[in-house]
C-alpha cells in the first residue's frame, strides 16, 4: 500500500534547469532508477507528464522536491494542497 504525504507546488519554478539532466523529468529518472508513469497525485488516473516542483504543506520541511504529475495537478495553485506518494518525492538541493 503506498503511503502519501500531503503538499503544495511551487509556482514559477519551470524555467531552472536542474544539474546533469535538461528537464526535471530527466532529473527524477537519473536519481530514481525509474521511468515515468501515472502521476503521483492521489486518486489521479492520468499519465505524468512533467517534474513538478513541489513543498510539504504540513512540515517544517522547507525543502524542495521533485514528483510526477500530470499538467493539470502541476497547474494547482500554490496555495492548494493535495496528496502525492511520499516514495516519489525527490529532494532538490536549492
Amino acid at each position: 500500500m503506498d503511503s502519501y504525504v500531503e503538499v503544495k507546488n511551487l509556482n514559477g519554478t519551470s524555467g531552472r534547469v536542474p544539474n546533469g539532466a535538461t528537464t526535471w523529468k530527466e532529473f527524477w529518472e537519473n536519481e530514481t532508477g525509474r521511468k515515468f508513469g501515472m502521476c503521483s497525485c492521489k486518486d489521479c488516473t492520468s499519465r505524468a507528464e512533467v517534474g513538478a516542483h513541489v513543498q510539504k504543506s504540513d512540515s517544517t520541511d522547507h525543502k524542495w522536491y521533485i514528483v510526477p504529475l500530470c499538467k493539470a495537478d502541476n497547474n494547482k495553485a500554490s496555495w492548494e494542497h493535495f496528496e502525492v506518494k511520499a516514495a516519489d518525492l525527490v529532494p532538490v538541493n536549492e
